[in-house]
């Protein structure tokens, strides 16, 4: 099942930058069983998609419905702005596989994500919950959900992003159809296009992502709140996943103006989570930013909130060497080697809070959580066990938390290839390695 994923950002008045960007994914190509009645999504093939930017301005956080509709079209300027130029939008910051929306920073008080009414609790508070923790990981900031439903009329306030679940309710911008540029309205009556879903980020304060609102078509899901069998667990948990990222300021990573036209990952050889459309890892790990794509957009907001961020980097032993994942695969069970430095992922390694080293999206492992010299490193989904903790001692050995052993390149050799492995600390310079800080 494929998503179709229209992004905009909206431009700056004056010296006041009051961004609202608005994005949406729906379906082309497939039936979708919804809690209604059986609609068929309109097939077509891969066609341009145009990421056009919204011109609208949102002085307010709390958007709200008014007789069941939210225009987020073309706003006047406030009173005080309307003699100021306008001033032409920034470029988005950008890097390979991740966009920002436009702002650069998150609120360092973090974000709390709640529910308009308890059926979009229900149904959508475990992707939540799930988002939030990876949210959390990556960016050392709260994010936190809020189970309590606070109503359709509710008035956001800044550090909050709302979602819900409603029948239909994006329409795109009406001069193009879904391809149009020219704002966006919410509806509650279920007359908006079938099969999307759309997020917004809000910016009243320059630069800063200050709250969002994303809904859910509920033709995603059957009666009973459960993924239908045409979208499935694994590929909801990215679509909301995927909304959440729009809510909190990631844009669509698209390289070009093309659906789908997004560099792959390594570990799994699918697409960032927030390429367009949410075609992204489509395995258990489903729903969670990975290292080397959305999670550089995420690190880059936390750290214009003045976050502190877990180390990234590469790490270095014997012979000036990098600690590297054979071949760049992140299959369960890849050898950790020696390799000359060369600035791929494979040796972009992030030193978390929570003693894990990651690299390609999954964590550096003891096999079965040996304590035996020569024990196998690999790659491994992280999976919050003990045998997957290290630290960094004052001699610069890396400590193997739950045996004590530390990592050695065995035999002392340095060339490319030389394997890494557990072993009884000594003061052996094989097990001294320099790491990010």
């Amino acid at each position: 099942m494929s998503l179709v994923a229209l992004a905009a950002t909206a431009a700056i008045v004056g010296s006041l930058q009051l961004r609202t960007a608005a994005f949406g994914t729906g379906a082309t190509g497939n039936t979708a069983q919804g809690s209604g009645s059986a609609r068929t999504a309109p097939l077509g093939a891969q066609a341009p998609d145009s990421h056009a930017e919204d011109s609208a301005v949102h002085a307010a956080d709390g958007t709200a419905f008014h007789h069941g509709v939210m225009s987020l079209g073309a706003q006047a300027a406030p009173p005080a702005q309307q003699s100021a130029a306008a001033a032409a939008p920034a470029a988005a910051p950008q890097g390979e596989g991740w966009k920002l929306s436009g702002s650069t920073k998150w609120l360092r008080s973090g974000y709390t994500i709640r529910f308009y009414d308890q059926k979009s609790a229900d149904w959508l508070a475990p992707y939540a919950r799930a988002t939030a923790a990876d949210l959390r990981r990556i960016t050392n900031l709260p994010v936190a959900v809020d189970t309590e439903p606070v109503g359709w009329d509710y008035v956001r306030p800044k550090g909050e992003v709302v979602v819900g679940v409603l029948d239909r309710p994006c329409v795109p911008p009406a001069e193009g159809g879904s391809m149009g540029n020219t704002g966006w309205k919410v509806v509650h009556d279920g007359s908006g296009s079938a099969d999307l879903s759309c997020g917004f980020t809000s910016s009243s304060v320059p630069e800063t992502v200050t709250s969002g609102h994303a809904y859910i078509d509920s033709e995603f899901f059957t009666a009973a709140g459960k993924p239908t069998a045409a979208l499935g667990e694994t590929y909801m948990r990215n679509h909301v996943s995927h909304e959440i990222g729009h809510t909190l300021g990631l844009s669509h990573a698209n390289r070009s103006m093309t659906k789908s036209d997004c560099v792959k990952g390594t570990d799994s050889g699918e697409f960032p989570v927030m390429c367009s459309p949410t075609y992204a890892y489509q395995d258990k790990r489903a729903g969670t930013y990975v290292q080397q794509f959305d999670v550089q957009g995420l690190r880059r907001l936390a750290a214009g909130a003045g976050a502190e961020l877990s180390p990234q980097g590469r790490i270095t032993g014997t012979g000036g060497t990098c600690l590297d994942v054979r071949g760049g695969k992140a299959a369960n069970g890849t050898q950790i080697q020696l390799h000359t430095c060369n600035g791929s992922v494979a040796q972009s390694w992030i030193l978390g809070k929570d003693g894990t080293f990651r690299a390609l999206g999954k964590c550096l492992d003891g096999s079965h959580n040996a304590a035996t010299d020569g024990n196998k490193i690999s790659l491994h989904d992280c999976n919050g066990t003990a045998g997957q903790r290290w630290s960094v001692n004052a001699r610069g050995q890396i400590v193997h938390v739950a045996t004590g052993r530390v990592l050695d390149a065995a035999g002392g050799a340095s060339a490319d290839g030389t394997v890494v492995q557990l072993h009884t600390a000594n003061t052996n310079k094989r097990q001294v390695w320099v790491t990010p800080k």
